[in-house]
């Protein structure tokens, strides 16, 4: 232990540890009970002599209870908290004013001897705060207020209880002093060859028998220096008992370690040569600001938006199953790229519905909805964002609607819903229409670029024709669900996007399709997209389908960008099938076969039907008079822009002049007459 005739006294800070249940508290008083008030509030806190690290004083949510009890081994301290309304308030505040308003209470209780009865008055400190409760930062500063007395000077060295003679004695006094007296406290020792050592109360403190006392108190400090409420001790004693002054006083810091064993503890011999009247307050300055993490006098900023913000809160418990995917199901799964992925869905009704509450359930939550219909009364049973009190409105659009219960179901999504038509070939629009027409498909090419992924959801085929060739031409991944009765088509377009690096392997019995030569919705037919509305019957009309193809098919689409996102060629990855026939498609038995990626294998598509529960794997190679997908198209809508939409809106015959399928159908149509005679095979000529 240091040594020195007279060393003056040093003492270690108090450090603030403010559990994040504190803020807590606060944010709900201040929302449901003090409001605009700023007026102080009556706090305590508490700090422990086991096993101490630092000199730490702490404060949680119990430190707003009027009558709170501290925790085991821990003693009280009382406090005080200002919580001021504005940023600007908590740092125009004067903030010696408030030291000095709080250290001329402390003097109070000691001179009125308050302390006597209640000695935890002596560890008083304050907080001046303000609560950002919109951002979830709090502003804070400690302080502990102490009068500035002359200095104590240390009287030889530093002993350790272990080392006084007859130290036994002293453990069995402590010992039988309760728990809660234990913070502030007086030992007496005889002085004689069988010492007697006694436990008292600070109230019982005679002044003539000082040079028998050891002036114990709780030490929250684990270093040699004893802890900074030794310093108002210390000042509460010798203004009480002024013959103390230039006397030799013994104070005993009681320490525990882990095994609530005494030996630790420290005895500092003190003395203080000059008298410091207290009760000339006037007089009297403070110290006690605590500092802040960079060591300078400073208030100290706290932001608890990860546990208090309910946005916050319901992201991390919308994204616990994911995250959970980690731990073992799917260590390598990067959830980061979801969250970050735009999803675009054309179409908010069935298909829409159930494909957005897919995508909140993988954490995507950036998502748009285009959509010009209305809610129904049809609608809520089939369509899940919707209720009946939105069809009963009678005025509710489905894309905007469908957007905010996204929001009201995960609050941390970007949403947003247009209403609007979509242009579409065969649909001829007059020249009233023409503008309207005209800033609806800005908006769509705007969107189109804006975001990574389309999803084709519509409930018609010439619907789904305009953001199939947008999505080729800005390079954008495809995703397109189709319902029948029951039967369903999910499947990913072919990428415009040109390779890089190897294309798919060779595997035998498999064949290979790389993603920048899939086919689209539409290379499978031979004929452009006509108005399907007309001449229809209401059945004919609506996607009549069995309710749960719609479902089955929303998830298939979702599940098929995820593993798409997490494959290392994205939409490039290529897609295997089996020739059979004339199908081309995966079999069960060549399943096992296909490469696969972080969560199986990619089909092109997948087409699947209820009537035999079975699925089907086909995979296409794209059609090079596509009227969709194809380089005419593309050419024409990069060169000539809404002037080649417009003509294609007119009649879709214009697309297939321009991609050479007339000529298809004209060879299709023609009847070559056989001549039966010029072809007469007689039993004769078949030796």
């Amino acid at each position: 232990m240091s040594s020195g005739s007279e060393d003056i006294l040093q003492f270690a800070p108090w450090e603030s540890f403010v559990s994040p249940t504190f803020w807590h508290k606060l944010a709900e008083l201040k929302l449901d009970y003090d409001r605009l008030s700023d007026a102080q509030r009556s706090i305590s806190g508490h700090y422990t002599n086991r096993k101490a690290t630092g000199c730490l004083l702490e404060a949680d949510y119990t430190s707003f209870n009027s009558a709170g009890q501290p925790p085991k081994f821990c003693h009280a301290a009382v406090g005080t908290i200002y919580n001021k309304n504005t940023i600007e308030e908590f740092k125009a505040l004067d903030k010696l004013t408030l030291l000095s308003d709080e250290g001329k209470k402390l003097l109070y209780d000691m001179c009125s001897d308050r302390v006597a009865a209640d000695a935890s008055l002596l560890t008083r400190f304050f907080v001046l705060s303000f609560a950002d409760l919109k951002c979830h930062s709090y502003y804070y500063w400690f302080a502990f207020p102490c009068p500035l007395t002359p200095t104590l000077k240390l009287q030889g060295a530093v002993t350790r209880l272990s080392d006084l003679p007859n130290g036994s004695n002293y453990v069995e006094a402590l010992q039988s002093l309760a728990p809660e007296s234990q913070n502030f406290f007086i030992l007496y020792a005889n002085g004689q060859q069988n010492e007697a050592v006694e436990a008292r109360s600070l109230s019982s403190l005679d002044e003539n028998e000082v040079e028998h006392y050891y002036f114990g108190f709780a030490d929250p400090s684990e270093y040699e220096h004893p802890a900074w409420l030794m310093r108002n001790y210390a000042a509460y004693l010798l203004q009480r008992f002024p013959c103390f002054v230039g006397r030799t006083l013994r104070f005993l810091g009681l320490r525990y370690n882990q095994k609530m064993q005494m030996d630790d503890s420290l005895i500092w011999n003190v003395v203080q040569s000059e008298a410091c009247d207290l009760t000339k307050t006037e007089d009297i300055q403070f110290v006690g600001w605590e500092l802040n993490k960079n060591g300078k006098m400073g208030p100290r900023m706290v932001c608890m938006r990860d546990s208090m913000d309910p946005a916050k809160l319901a992201e991390n418990s919308i994204n616990l199953n994911l995250k959970l995917m980690k731990w073992r199901l799917v260590p390598d799964i990067n959830l980061e790229i979801i969250s970050q992925t735009k999803c675009l869905l054309f179409g908010a009704g069935t298909l829409g519905c159930a494909v957005a509450r897919n995508l909140l359930s993988w954490g995507f939550k950036r998502i748009t909805l285009m959509d010009s219909g209305k809610v129904g009364f049809s609608n809520p049973v089939r369509q899940n964002l919707y209720t009946h009190a939105d069809a009963v409105a009678g005025n509710r659009m489905k894309a905007t609607t469908a957007a905010q219960r996204l929001r009201d179901i995960n609050p941390s999504a970007e949403t947003v819903g247009h209403v609007l038509e979509i242009p579409m070939p065969g649909h001829t629009i007059g020249e009233s229409l023409r503008a309207q027409t005209e800033q609806n498909l800005q908006l769509i090419e705007q969107q189109v670029q804006a975001h990574d992924v389309i999803f084709l959801l519509t409930d018609s085929r010439e619907s789904r024709w305009l953001p199939t060739l947008l999505g080729a031409a800005y390079q954008k991944i495809v995703i397109n669900a189709a319902l029948g009765f029951d039967s369903y088509l999910v499947m990913r377009h072919g990428s415009t996007r040109d390779m890089a690096g190897d294309s798919g392997l060779e595997i035998e019995g498999l064949k290979c399709i790389n993603g920048n030569q899939l086919g689209c919705y539409f290379c499978n037919d031979v004929t452009a997209p006509g108005n399907s509305l007309k001449d229809r019957t209401l059945d004919q009309q609506c996607t009549v389908t069995r309710p749960g193809v719609s479902n089955i098919a929303a998830s298939y689409a979702v599940e098929l960008l995820v593993a798409l996102l997490q494959h290392p060629q994205r939409e490039l990855a290529p897609a295997y099938y089996t020739q059979t026939g004339r199908q081309q498609t995966v079999q069960s038995a060549d399943a096992g076969k296909v490469p696969e990626g972080l969560l199986g294998i990619l089909p092109h598509s997948v087409r699947g039907m209820l009537c035999n529960y079975e699925n089907i794997l086909p995979a296409t190679q794209k059609f090079a008079q596509c009227i969709a997908c194809s380089a005419p198209v593309l050419s024409a809508f990069r060169n000539e822009g809404h002037v080649f939409l417009f003509r294609t809106f007119e009649t879709a015959k214009y697309l297939e002049d321009l991609t050479g399928i007339s000529e298809f159908k004209r060879l299709n149509s023609e009847i070559i007459d056989f001549d039966d005679a010029e072809f007469d095979m007689s039993e004769d000529d078949e030796d």
